[in-house]
C-alpha cells in the first residue's frame, strides 16, 4: 500500500481543546456501582464484538498507550486505568473477550501491516449508561456521554511528558520495545515520538486561527458531518477552502432499528449502510489517499469486512425495555390514556411504514422527514451540510474527473463509492456478496433541509432530546418552547424517571448547555395554542395529557 497521508484523530481533539470546547466531565457517580446489563437481543459475543472490533481507524500506536504513565517525574502510575476512563465518560470493560488488554468500550486494537494502533469504534459514541439510586444500566446502541477527545489530549500530554524525562522514557521504551530494546532502538523510538508530537502543535495553531469550531459540543454531541468533512474533504484533499465552520452539533442517535430504515442520519442524508459506516470510519481517522499519485487514490485503512460484521450485529439489536424493578412501575392506566393522545398528536410523524420491495426484493421502513420551515428546530446542522461546497483539486483530473466544485453530499457519495469499489476489488468480493454488504441499497447521499422524526422504541433511554440535545427530557418536549429550560447541565448519568431524562442541576464537572448559542436552539416541535406557524405541530396540551404521553413512552 502506498504511503498514506498521516493526520491523527487527536488533531481534531486538539482543535476542540484550542477553542475551549472540551468539557472536563469529572462526574464519577457511577464509579463503583454494579452494572445491570440488558442484553437487548445480543449474546455476550455480539456485545464484545461491537465494543472492540476495529473499523480501521487509527489514533496512537497501540503499545504506546498501554506503556504510558501519568505525567509527573516521580509517578509510575499507568495512564490507562478504569478510573481515568470514567473521568472522561468512557466505560471500563473488565471482560477480556475480544479485549485482552481491557480497553474501555469503544477502543480496539487495529492490527495492520505497518503496525498495531488504537482504533476508535462506533461503540465509543453509541454505548450509553444511566444511573439511578446506585444501580447502573448499560444501554447498548444508546448515546454516549463521553469526552473522548479530552482523553486523547491527556494521552498526548502524557506522551510529551514521557519524552521530556529520560528515566520515564526509558521505562516507556522498555515496555514498548520488549525484547527488541537497545540504545539504538530506544533512540529511534524517541525520534518517532518527537515526530508524532510535532504535527499536533502546528495543527493546534491553525485550528485556533480558523475558529472552525465555535459552538461548544459537550458530552453526547458532535458535529459529525462538519468535523468529518473538514478532515476528509479538507485535510485529505489538501485544500483549506474546503474547511468549514462546524457549529451544528447533533446528538449520537440510538442505533436500534437503524438497519431497517431507508435513510439515516439526523438530516436523512445517507441511504446505504456501507457508505454510512465508511463515512463514519473516515471521520474518526481511518486513513485515505485523496492526493498525490492518482493510482493510489482511495486507498484506505477502512476495514469493510468488519463494518459488515458490525452491521450484522446491529440487525439483532433490540430497543431497551423500561426496567420497572429499577426505575419504578409504569402506570398502565395513565399509559393507556397517553397512547390515545400519542396516536392523535404524534404517530403521523413518528411511526414508520413499510415501503414496497426494492429492486432486490427487500422491504425497508420509510422515515418521515420534517421540513425546517415546519418543524422549526435549530436549522444549523441541516443548512450547513446543504450549503457546503467542495473543491475537488486532483479529483477533478483523470481518471476521476469530477467537476472542480461539487456539493459536500456529492463529494461524500463519490468518496465512499470509490473506497468501496477499491476495497471490493482488492478483496475479490463477488457482486452478489457486494449487494449483501451494501445492505441491498444503492449508495445515495443527499442534503435535505429537513430532519427525520425518529421512531419511539426505546426513546426513554436516549435523552436529551431534539437532534441537538437542546431539550433535557420528554416532559419538556411537550411544552411550548418558551416554557423550556434555556440553561441546564449535561453529563450527569443520574436518571430522572418522572420527567424521563437526566438530572440537569449543577454538579461538579457538568457542562453548561445554553440554548441561545448557534446550533443550540430549543425552538420548534411545539404544542401550543394559536395558528400552526413554523414550529407549532400541535395544540396546547394540559398537564395531565403531557404526563400521560410521557407515561406511555416509557412502554416503548
Amino acid at each position: 500500500m502506498a504511503k498514506l497521508k498521516k493526520s491523527a484523530f487527536v488533531l481534531l481533539a486538539l482543535f476542540i481543546c484550542s477553542l475551549g470546547i472540551v468539557s472536563k466531565n469529572k462526574n464519577n457517580s457511577i464509579a463503583s456501582s454494579p452494572v445491570q446489563e440488558k442484553t437487548q437481543g445480543w449474546t455476550m459475543e455480539d456485545r464484545q464484538a461491537f465494543y472492540h472490533t476495529t473499523q480501521g481507524t487509527r489514533v496512537l500506536p497501540y503499545r504506546w498507550l498501554l506503556a504510558l504513565e501519568d505525567p509527573g517525574l516521580f509517578t509510575e502510575r499507568p495512564f490507562l486505568t478504569d478510573e481515568k476512563a470514567r473521568r472522561y465518560g468512557l466505560i471500563p470493560d473488565p471482560n477480556t473477550m475480544n479485549n485482552a488488554d481491557r480497553l474501555p468500550i469503544g477502543l480496539a486494537k487495529d492490527v495492520a501491516p505497518d503496525g498495531e494502533f488504537i482504533s476508535v469504534t462506533c461503540a465509543a459514541c453509541h454505548t450509553g449508561q444511566i444511573s439511578f439510586n446506585g444501580t447502573v444500566m448499560r444501554i447498548d446502541g444508546g448515546p454516549a456521554t463521553h469526552n473522548l477527545s479530552g482523553f486523547f489530549i491527556k494521552a498526548y500530554a502524557a506522551l510529551a511528558d514521557t519524552l521530556a524525562h529520560p528515566i520515564k522514557f526509558r521505562r516507556f521504551a522498555k515496555k514498548v520495545l520488549g525484547d527488541n530494546y537497545s540504545l539504538n532502538e530506544k533512540t529511534r523510538l524517541g525520534l518517532r515520538v518527537a515526530s508524532e508530537l510535532k504535527n499536533p502543535v502546528y495543527t493546534l495553531v491553525q485550528g485556533t486561527l480558523r475558529h472552525l469550531y465555535p459552538t461548544e459540543e459537550g458530552p453526547g454531541r458532535l458535529d459529525a458531518l462538519g468535523r468529518g468533512g473538514n478532515l476528509v474533504l479538507g485535510t485529505r484533499i489538501g485544500d483549506t477552502r474546503n474547511l468549514g465552520v462546524a457549529n451544528g452539533p447533533v446528538s449520537y442517535p440510538h442505533l436500534w432499528g437503524t438497519t431497517s430504515f431507508d435513510w439515516v442520519q439526523w438530516n436523512g442524508s445517507i441511504q446505504q449502510p456501507m457508505a454510512r459506516n465508511i463515512g463514519e470510519a473516515l471521520g474518526v481517522n481511518a486513513l485515505i489517499t485523496l492526493q498525490g499519485n492518482p493510482s493510489d487514490f482511495f486507498q484506505s485503512t477502512v476495514n469493510i469486512q468488519n463494518l459488515f460484521l458490525l452491521e450484522q450485529k446491529l440487525e439483532k439489536l433490540e430497543a431497551p425495555r423500561w426496567p420497572e424493578n429499577v426505575l419504578g412501575s409504569i402506570d398502565q392506566e395513565k399509559a393507556s390514556q397517553g397512547q390515545a393522545l400519542y396516536t392523535q398528536h404524534c404517530a403521523a410523524c413518528h411511526e414508520s411504514k413499510p415501503l414496497p420491495p426494492n429492486e432486490f426484493g427487500k422491504v425497508f421502513l420509510r422515515i418521515n422527514m420534517s421540513r425546517l420551515d415546519i418543524i422549526g428546530t435549530d436549522p444549523t446542522a441541516a443548512v450547513n451540510f446543504n450549503q457546503r461546497l467542495v473543491h475537488t483539486r486532483q479529483l477533478s483530473q483523470p481518471p476521476i474527473s469530477l467537476p472542480p466544485v461539487i456539493t459536500a453530499s456529492t463529494a461524500l457519495e463519490e468518496v465512499t463509492r470509490q473506497v468501496t469499489k477499491r476495497k471490493y476489488a482488492e478483496l475479490g468480493i463477488t457482486p452478489e456478496m457486494q449487494n449483501e454488504m451494501n445492505g441491498w441499497r444503492e449508495n445515495k447521499i443527499r442534503a435535505p433541509l429537513a430532519y427525520r422524526a425518529r421512531n419511539m422504541d426505546g426513546i426513554w433511554a436516549s435523552a436529551p432530546y431534539l437532534h441537538n440535545n437542546s431539550v433535557p427530557n420528554l416532559y419538556q418536549l411537550l411544552l411550548p418552547a418558551a416554557d423550556r429550560d434555556t440553561v441546564f447541565y449535561v453529563g450527569n448519568a443520574e436518571y430522572d424517571p418522572k420527567a424521563v431524562g437526566f438530572q440537569t442541576g449543577v454538579f461538579d464537572g457538568g457542562f453548561k448547555f445554553r440554548t441561545n448559542i448557534t446550533g443550540n436552539s430549543n425552538a420548534g416541535h411545539e404544542f401550543r395554542d394559536g395558528p400552526r406557524v413554523k414550529g407549532v405541530i400541535g395544540p396546547l396540551l394540559t398537564e395531565p395529557e403531557r404526563w400521560a404521553i410521557v407515561e406511555y413512552l416509557k412502554t416503548r
